[in-house]
């Protein structure tokens, strides 16, 4: 292809792009997502089992009439999900699995198939009975619930086709939580007032009116919770825990993670409008670690919270191994709930990313706290290799065992540190911010990152991710650069 054939190319289809998105009339297939409205219930008569009904109202806004559409469900082996069942305009239809990659993805045909300008109305409901869960992020107890999954509801896929549109946001969305009357309920959006008791007689509903353009992803947090706010510098922390807790205690880590919570939001960007507030709710349920030993407390996310394992509590909430758990949690307030990692960049873009957020807390007390953070990194991916060798920062869709994914994803840390090395701190910040900015509520991937890291930088990236994404182990450069400096910050 010769250099005038080079030139000529983009601008085409640049123009045609414009023109495209000025057009009132659509050029691909496609849909508008109208409004869904969301029923979680919990009742005291089957405690263990949260009952979810979905009802979504969708457009056909394409060009041409839609056979099916992609969708991803909840999937019994990772939630313990039973009961499904999916309407199409009240008539029930049976979802095929549509990939091979991701178990969750199926295919909802639509029979009569979906005219151009029609609506379609779409009822999912199922049962989560979350005690068989896989994944962690979803629980009941007698006491409390809680879903902190960024993709527990149905998730409507876009078209594969050039100018397709779509989404998995809705344009409007309310979601309505009947549990016990004295539970605490935390969720998104602009509370209501509650309604009358539910069918069981002693169930209170909430009601919540989400924004998808200014609030984040749909979850809940509720239980018997007594409630204690400690206030700081940098703003206040909420305590939700089944116990009572020590006042001495929970000021010194509220100190620490407004703190912390101030500095990532100063480096990735606000999550909300007005003072920073950080929410610590206590597990119902024992949570297994991402990192550490597999009978370790854990924790989970949610949008500027995180639950921990009631034993966290019993270390003492000021203990730095749970500062640190609980800094890693909120820093997935952004790769996790603002933008969704794609299952192939769950480590890189989730793990390696919420990891990374260590770094930039500890850079907020200090340079020298960020390099005894790095140094840390370095032992404790040493240490996790001699359990399991790091691989591909490109999950399989066969996934990585458990001890795989800590090694792996101390690398992953380490990659972010090695990045803001080369294109440097403001370039990386401004890069992180710009793909939250456009990914906002939708998927991300390892080539948003490099596009993005690339833009804000002009530096080709290519040789760096093939390096660090692909071959295992640190690269001898990296090594040297940092091993000197951390066995002597670890020394001191």
């Amino acid at each position: 292809m010769d250099t005038r054939s080079r030139i000529f190319f983009p601008v085409v289809f640049f123009a045609c792009a414009f023109f495209a998105a000025g057009c009132v009339q659509p050029l691909g297939p496609g849909f508008r997502f109208a409004d869904r409205q969301t029923e979680i219930r919990v009742s005291e008569g089957t405690p263990g089992r949260i009952h979810f009904h979905v009802v979504d109202e969708l457009e056909n806004a394409g060009d041409r009439p839609l056979h099916s559409l992609d969708v991803r469900l909840p999937e019994g082996s990772a939630f313990g999900a039973q009961n499904m069942s999916v309407q199409i305009d009240g008539v029930e239809i049976s979802p095929q699995h549509s990939s091979a990659i991701d178990s969750r993805m199926m295919s909802a045909a639509f029979d009569p198939t979906w005219k151009r300008n029609e609506g379609r109305t779409i009822i999912s409901e199922w049962d989560l009975m979350p005690e068989s869960s896989e994944r962690g992020t979803i629980a009941a107890s007698a006491d409390g619930f809680f879903i902190a999954d960024e993709t527990a509801l149905p998730l409507w896929q876009t078209p594969k086709s050039v100018f397709a549109r779509g989404g998995s946001n809705p344009a409007k969305e309310l979601l309505t939580i009947y549990a016990p009357q004295d539970f605490r309920v935390l969720a998104p959006g602009k509370p209501f007032k509650r309604d009358a008791k539910g069918a069981d007689g002693g169930e209170a509903g909430r009601r919540f009116l989400i924004d998808p353009d200014r609030d984040p992803l749909p979850y809940v947090v509720a239980g018997r919770y007594q409630e204690k706010v400690v206030r700081s510098r940098d703003g206040q922390v909420r305590f939700w825990t089944f116990q009572p807790l020590a006042g001495d205690m929970a000021q010194m880590a509220a100190d620490r993670l407004s703190s912390s919570m101030k500095a990532l939001t100063e480096f990735f960007g606000p999550v909300s409008s007005g003072e920073i507030t950080v929410r610590i709710a206590e597990s119902p349920v024992e949570l297994a670690p991402e990192f550490g030993a597999i009978d370790d407390p854990g924790g989970v996310s949610f949008p500027e919270g995180a639950l921990l394992d009631s034993r966290t509590f019993q270390q003492g909430i000021a203990n730095e191994a749970v500062l640190q758990l609980t800094e890693y949690e909120l820093a997935r307030t952004w790769f996790g709930w603002r933008v969704r990692p794609t299952p192939a960049a769950q480590i890189l873009m989730g793990r390696g990313a919420g990891l990374f957020g260590l770094v930039i807390a500890a850079e907020n007390r200090g340079q020298d706290e960020r390099r005894r953070m790095i140094a840390s990194f370095l032992q404790r991916y040493d240490e996790a290799r001699e359990i399991a060798p790091d691989r591909r920062l490109m999950e399989p869709p066969a996934g990585y065992s458990h001890d795989e994914r800590i090694s792996t994803g101390y690398r992953a840390a380490l990659f972010f540190v090695a990045l803001e090395d080369f294109c440097g701190r403001d370039n990386l910040k401004t890069a992180l911010r710009d793909i939250i900015h456009d990914r906002s509520g939708s998927d991300t991937s390892y080539e948003d990152l490099r596009a993005a890291a690339e833009s804000a930088s002009g530096k080709d990236l290519a040789e760096m991710f093939r390096v660090w994404l692909v071959q295992p182990g640190l690269p001898d450069e990296f090594r040297a650069r940092y091993r000197t400096k951390a066995q002597a910050r670890l020394r001191n």
